[in-house]
């Protein structure tokens, strides 16, 4: 039953009966619409056991709208929301102070806004804690302080349009602009009405009230943020426009996607490694069963799916194939794009030279599965020293100078892949021009190790340093992970 402290903004209330639910509904009038409130109740009522709510919350990105928008309208508009904390424990009222014990059991907030139209403003769930969320997500950690405990929320920001100042593609961009400044100091917190003021000069009407943006004022509203953004059309990438996505999406980078008349996030795919092996040679897109995406028109973490007659879990109608077009941040000193990456893969592979089957003895372009993706050096390398690459391989790669972004292209097969190993791989400059054919820096197959000079200007084979790799079997070793949190 509800817990209400009189006189208090704060009110805690275990969620053990319908009626529970109905009183968070009561004790929200006015910040949480009807659809609202079905669509959280729908979402959390098998999982939430507690919710703590408090009254009167400043909430910095519903300020930003109010005094730039709402405080100028004529019906009267609260500057303050309510902020609801749920748990998937039993907490009792007289532990409402010490809520810095139930970290565990902590799903995360959502802020209420009274808006009228739309509620639903910044969220951060947990979506470990949710059991029909699965798959690989860009998560990021946020401190929240309740009566002055201190706890964790985990996860992907989310908010819903607000259809004045904000609409889905302002929403989806605030979500990848906030994770953004939370897991990299080097971007600023942009709060939403700041967001429809990063277009401008390709702009054909006010900003706000929008009746919506196009892919060019999104790559727009990317650069002004502070990224190198690229745009990719399905109709110009035909054969390769979803690898290059999942590819990107691999990589760690949430992207704007554009469906007809929509615009979502999508920041994590679901894969299924036990499939039938696919016909090799093959990417590890093959693998994919969908995208994880957040989108303004459902809760946050629904799925995307690729091809499944009967999905499970917390899914939506779009399909993969629905996806037009998307639209990835990139690092401004990233110029080297997935597509170039694929191409020199491909040729690399294959090459009657430097090929896999011109330098290794035990494994064959016919049989291997490959995985793209972008990361830091810093980070393959502190992976390189917690789980070792045979041969000593590990200590040479964390000795190569490398730039502060690598794409790369791992090598597997389909027994392999399928446990998360690999045997190989091939590292490439992530400034290089797309046109060098010497864009890698490193190939490395089971039985040898080449090692290319980025700073040689020609073609002279003493560029290259080979090391022969003794061994008659293939070594695996760890499929790279630190890109995603595994859900």
């Amino acid at each position: 039953m509800p817990v209400f402290f009189k006189n208090d903004p704060y009110i805690l209330i275990q969620l053990e009966q319908p009626e529970d639910w109905q009183a968070l509904h009561d004790c929200c009038a006015g910040y949480l619409t009807d659809n609202d409130y079905r669509k959280l109740k729908e979402y959390l009522e098998q999982v939430a056991k507690t919710v703590v709510v408090e009254k009167g919350y400043i909430d910095a990105d519903y300020r930003d709208t109010y005094f730039n928008f709402f405080s100028r309208k004529f019906a009267n508009y609260p500057s303050d929301t309510i902020r609801a904390s749920f748990f998937s424990a039993k907490i009792s009222a007289r532990m409402i102070t010490k809520l810095n014990q139930y970290q565990d059991d902590y799903i995360g907030f959502t802020v209420l806004k009274p808006n009228r139209v739309s509620s639903i403003g910044r969220t951060i769930f947990d979506p470990r804690k949710l059991p029909f969320v699965e798959g690989h997500i860009c998560l990021a950690r946020y401190p929240v302080h309740i009566l002055g405990a201190e706890l964790i929320a985990t996860g992907f920001p989310y908010m819903g349009q607000d259809t004045d100042v904000t609409v889905c593609a302002h929403a989806a961009c605030w979500m990848i602009f906030r994770y953004f400044s939370q897991r990299y100091n080097r971007y600023s917190e942009k709060w939403p009405y700041e967001v429809t003021q990063l277009t401008g000069d390709v702009s054909t009407g006010r900003l706000v009230p929008s009746k919506g943006l196009t892919a060019h004022q999104i790559t727009e509203m990317f650069s002004n943020f502070g990224f190198s953004p690229e745009i990719y059309i399905r109709g110009q990438h035909q054969d390769l426009f979803d690898q290059l996505l999942y590819s990107y999406v691999e990589s760690g980078l949430p992207v704007v996607v554009g469906l007809p008349g929509h615009a979502i996030t999508i920041i994590g795919h679901q894969s299924d490694f036990t499939k039938p092996a696919p016909v090799l040679p093959a990417t590890s897109y093959e693998y994919l069963t969908g995208l994880i995406a957040n989108d303004d028109n459902y809760m946050p973490y629904h799925a995307v799916r690729r091809d499944d007659p009967k999905p499970t879990g917390y899914f939506s109608n779009h399909k993969v194939e629905n996806i037009e077009l998307f639209i990835v941040p990139l690092y401004e000193k990233i110029h080297l794009s997935a597509e170039h990456v694929f191409e020199l893969s491909d040729a690399i592979l294959a090459n009657g030279e430097y090929g896999i089957n011109a330098l290794s003895q035990i494994m064959h372009h016919d049989e291997i599965v490959v995985r793209v993706f972008l990361t830091s050096s810093k980070s393959y390398k502190k992976m390189c020293r917690q789980k070792p690459l045979p041969y000593t391989i590990s200590d040479v790669y964390c000795a190569l100078r490398m730039p502060k972004f690598i794409w790369i292209c791992e090598i597997s097969t389909a027994e392999l892949f399928e446990t998360g190993k690999v045997a190989g791989e091939i590292i490439f400059d992530a400034t290089a021009n797309p046109h060098d054919r010497f864009a890698f820096l490193a190939i490395h197959y089971p039985d040898l190790l080449l090692l290319n000079d980025r700073d040689a200007l020609t073609d002279n084979p003493k560029r290259f340093t080979v090391y022969s790799i003794d061994t008659d079997d293939i070594e695996s070793y760890d499929c790279y992970v630190s890109n995603l949190c595994e859900v």
